[in-house]
């Protein structure tokens, strides 16, 4: 009975909501901090989260199940928003409306931090510890710390939502209220490609290699390009209208998307297609209020689990379906 239950609550998920699969809930879950979290990131494989909340920015080891930093930017009141972590998983980058900070996860120390001229919204950092910082007056800083080069990229006119960066550092791409995603070079701020969308553009991404771009905006539509070329290569098939993304990472040698939502979906898609392969909902927070939680970021661990990170300050794990 229990089993035909299950069977019919799917099976009503599915018609009412068009998901890609039906997913009870996460193999694993953990709490990383006690309240909810004001930003988190995790590591491309898995072995990392970087939080942000009430108890301070720590970094957690995630194979080690513990704390391995604890980190202070400013004033002991935490206001860090956005944080990031490099691909190759040796840097970690945290920030505050007015200024930046860089941490190397070898050792914990502080590889610098800078004051920022305009409110900052979102940041990226790559392999090389190179930062990438978009702030609400439509600039977006480029810094390398290693050689002390400061590009500021005036390619936008209203308020940078979110900023990507390849894992050389090489390209960044950033989008706007203005509902562009430019494609630039970070040495020149040369543009490469532009994007032009329906409305503004809340997410960006970059593929590891820097071959694919993710561009979404707050009306429900999600490209996926080709950036040599700038040709299409799909677009996400979303069924509801205004799906915003609020984390996306390309995973399985760049032929799927994972991506999360402020309305706790956590979904897979096929990058050829745009096909939705798979859907979860993320858990709520034990306490009463919010009743919701935004997917903050989403990885896939070494063993092919698929991890995600809310603003419930979980952590949960999910098996990969098997793609066909």
């Amino acid at each position: 009975m229990a089993i035909n239950r299950l069977l019919l609550i799917c099976t009503l998920s599915f018609t009412l909501l068009g998901l890609g699969a039906c997913h009870p809930g996460p193999d694993s879950s953990q709490s990383l901090a006690a309240d909810p979290s004001y930003s988190a990131s995790l590591s491309a494989d898995g072995r990392y989260a970087l939080i942000s909340s009430k108890e301070g920015i720590r970094l957690w080891d995630l194979r080690q199940g513990a704390v391995k930093y604890q980190w202070t930017q400013g004033s002991a009141a935490n206001d860090v928003i956005a944080t990031d972590i490099s691909v190759n998983g040796e840097y970690a980058v945290t920030l505050s409306r007015d200024s930046v900070a860089l941490w190397k996860i070898a050792d914990g120390r502080a590889a610098g931090w800078w004051s920022l001229p305009a409110v900052a919204q979102t940041v990226a950092v790559a392999d090389n510890g190179q930062l990438l910082v978009g702030l609400a007056d439509g600039a977006v800083m480029s810094l390398t710390p290693t050689t002390g080069v400061l590009v500021k990229f005036l390619g936008h006119s209203e308020k940078v939502n979110s900023v990507a960066l390849s894992a050389d550092g090489r390209l960044a791409l950033t989008g706007a209220n203005d509902a562009t995603a430019l494609l630039w070079r970070t040495q020149d701020a040369q543009v490469l490609k532009r994007w032009q969308m329906d409305s503004r553009v809340l997410k960006v991404a970059l593929s590891r290699s820097g071959n694919l771009s993710l561009v979404s905006d707050s009306t429900g539509n999600a490209d996926i390009w080709h950036n040599d070329s700038g040709k299409l290569a799909s677009s996400l098939a979303i069924v509801r209208r205004q799906m915003n993304i609020s984390a996306a990472r390309f995973i399985q040698q760049e032929q799927a998307l994972l991506t999360g939502t402020p309305a706790r979906e956590l979904s897979l898609w096929q990058v050829d297609s745009g096909k939705k392969v798979a859907n979860w909902q993320v858990s709520l927070p034990k306490k009463p209020l919010p009743q919701s939680a935004v997917v903050y970021s989403v990885s896939e661990s070494d063993n092919g689990q698929l991890q995600s990170i809310s603003s419930a300050s979980l952590l949960e794990r999910w098996s990969a379906p098997t793609q066909r």
